[in-house]
């Protein structure tokens, strides 16, 4: 059987309605790479191409008791190339956050992913990385100590978490801690995507519905 221009429209109709009901997006990250730096004035020593400084970091805040900054590493310290350019972001100790600008959506799901370093020169320390909600924490991963990640490498650490019906208001915002030297950081971003909401799901069923009676109704004027 022959789709009907109504049935078109109406199908048409419903995919719109389940287009709108859900959807994904990229939440901006300034300086997600730690690429822009202020100036590396310091030497790590042999080879002369290992460069950092002590903060600040350009679109970042840190706090703690710890050292932080950006860094440039060499061979000496990590393997090449890393996971996103060539400066990370080191703490000693202490946050390495960011307030993004946007405040956090009911029904939706983030998705927040951090590469995380561990030196081939031995320096081991607990990390984790958190979304906050205004001053709440929207979640969190567990305390984990890099010393778990092969040595020179970055592994790329995966916090998801999901908001109900209704949220704080807040603004959303990443942080990044350290238990103490060195952890080293890279290639931050975070992803949302919105899930449906009953209202839409509701309009979605009763356009399936309508669907289905419509074709029901056909049949009946046919075989009649």
């Amino acid at each position: 059987m022959r789709l009907r221009p109504g049935v078109i429209f109406a199908l048409a109709l419903c995919f719109g309605v389940a287009g709108s009901a859900a959807w994904a997006d990229n939440v901006p990250v300034q300086n997600a790479s730690f690429e822009t730096t202020n100036a590396l004035n310091l030497s790590c020593g042999v080879p002369a191409n290992c460069l950092f400084n002590t903060g600040p970091i350009p679109d970042w805040t840190t706090a703690g008791p710890g050292q932080a900054g950006s860094w440039q590493p060499s061979t000496t310290y990590l393997n090449l190339p890393l996971p996103n350019g060539n400066i990370v972001a080191y703490s000693n100790g202490g946050t390495i956050s960011q307030i993004l600008g946007a405040t956090v959506q009911p029904d939706a799901t983030y998705t927040l992913s951090v590469n995380v370093g561990d030196r081939l020169d031995g320096f081991a320390a607990n990390y984790s990385i958190a979304l906050d909600d205004g001053s709440t924490t929207l979640c969190s991963t567990p305390a984990a100590s890099n010393g778990a990640i092969t040595p020179g490498t970055f592994a790329d650490v995966t916090l998801t978490c999901s908001t109900g019906a209704t949220v704080a208001p807040g603004d959303l915002a990443i942080v990044l801690t350290s238990g103490g030297p060195q952890i080293d950081f890279d290639d931050v971003t975070l992803n949302v995507v919105q899930t449906p909401e009953p209202a839409s799901c509701l309009l979605l069923c009763i356009g399936l519905g309508s669907i289905v009676v419509f074709f029901r109704h056909r049949r009946t004027g046919i075989s009649s």
